[in-house]
């Protein structure tokens, strides 16, 4: 097959870490041919999406993780298969990217549509029985009432990602309202979204990896340095972690939703058995997860997709 990936420059991969490399690299593995393309190199020209596109082999090496054969523009009904791997933020240009994709008749993952109606941190207001107690909004004296029930709250812009955007206040500060007006004011048209602070955070989040509505694997995140966020973006590290009886229940309650939209893969964010984030994007950690459990996730994910074509 030809396969291509929709991401971010290949020379800023964190190669180590890179999901979007490690899909690369075994894609390559079982002999399709893999090519690469920015989002803002994908365009409509009288009736075909096309994309400047690069064709790469790629490898795990820090000096050299890949090596460009050919540049062209592709027609993207050239390719067989096309991953949506861009990091967020979620925003218009996003969006539109999304509405140029569902033109193609390649098959697209996770699918245009899917990450659209997929709010990464909005979703999870399908499910309230699982979350911790969450607010969304633009509303202050709202937003006070609701933050006056819990000791400590925390907000959050909706569309960023790797713990950008997030902050955390007591909810007796006596400068609780202006600065609540100041983060809502940042966020500007965009409601923010407020939640009861989950102490249990101490001992880690845990991403929660479901493939095809089943869950796969698990790695723990763990916040280091006093800062209670533990994505590896805003410093945390990651260990391994066993999928238990709480993921079972959440990946169970959330695969009705992954399914209906047609996402393949996903990464569930999990506190203390509470369910955080549903990340349809570009979910991450792979590499960590079979450092720590020997589970091959883009092994798993090819042999999906290769059933689906």
């Amino acid at each position: 097959m030809r396969i291509a990936v929709q991401m971010d420059p290949i020379d800023t991969m964190v190669v180590q870490r890179d999901t979007s490399l490690a899909l690369m690299i075994e894609a390559q593995a079982r002999g399709h041919e893999v090519w690469w393309f920015t989002p803002n190199e994908v365009f409509f020209d009288t009736g075909v999406v096309k994309a400047r596109a690069r064709q790469v082999s790629v490898r795990l090496n820090d000096e050299k993780h890949y090596e460009t054969h050919e540049e062209a523009v592709h027609a993207l009904d050239d390719f067989d298969v096309i991953l949506i791997r861009q990091d967020p933020p979620f925003d218009m240009g996003y969006v539109s990217n999304t509405y140029l994709l569902e033109l193609t008749k390649a098959l697209v993952l996770n699918p245009p549509r899917g990450v659209r109606n997929i709010s990464e941190k909005m979703s999870i207001m399908y499910f309230p029985e699982l979350t911790p107690k969450t607010w969304v909004g633009s509303d202050l004296d709202a937003l006070e009432d609701f933050a006056s029930r819990f000791d400590q709250v925390v907000l959050k812009v909706l569309y960023l990602m790797g713990g950008d955007g997030v902050i955390k206040l007591r909810a007796d500060d006596v400068d609780f309202r202006s600065r609540a007006a100041k983060f809502m004011a940042a966020a500007g048209r965009e409601p923010i979204l407020a939640q009861e602070f989950l102490p249990a955070v101490a001992g880690g989040d845990k991403r929660l990896f479901v493939l095809n509505g089943e869950p796969f694997g698990a790695v723990k995140r763990m916040p280091q340095g006093g800062d209670f966020r533990a994505n590896l973006h805003a410093g945390g590290i990651a260990e391994g972690a066993e999928i238990d009886s709480d993921d079972r229940r959440i990946a169970a309650a959330v695969a009705p939703l992954l399914k209906r939209e047609g996402i393949v893969f996903a990464g569930l964010d999990v506190i203390a058995g509470k369910l955080i984030e549903i990340n349809v994007t570009s979910p991450t950690l792979v590499q960590e997860l079979k450092r720590f459990s020997g589970l091959d996730l883009p092994k798993a994910f090819w042999e999906k997709v290769e059933a689906m074509r």
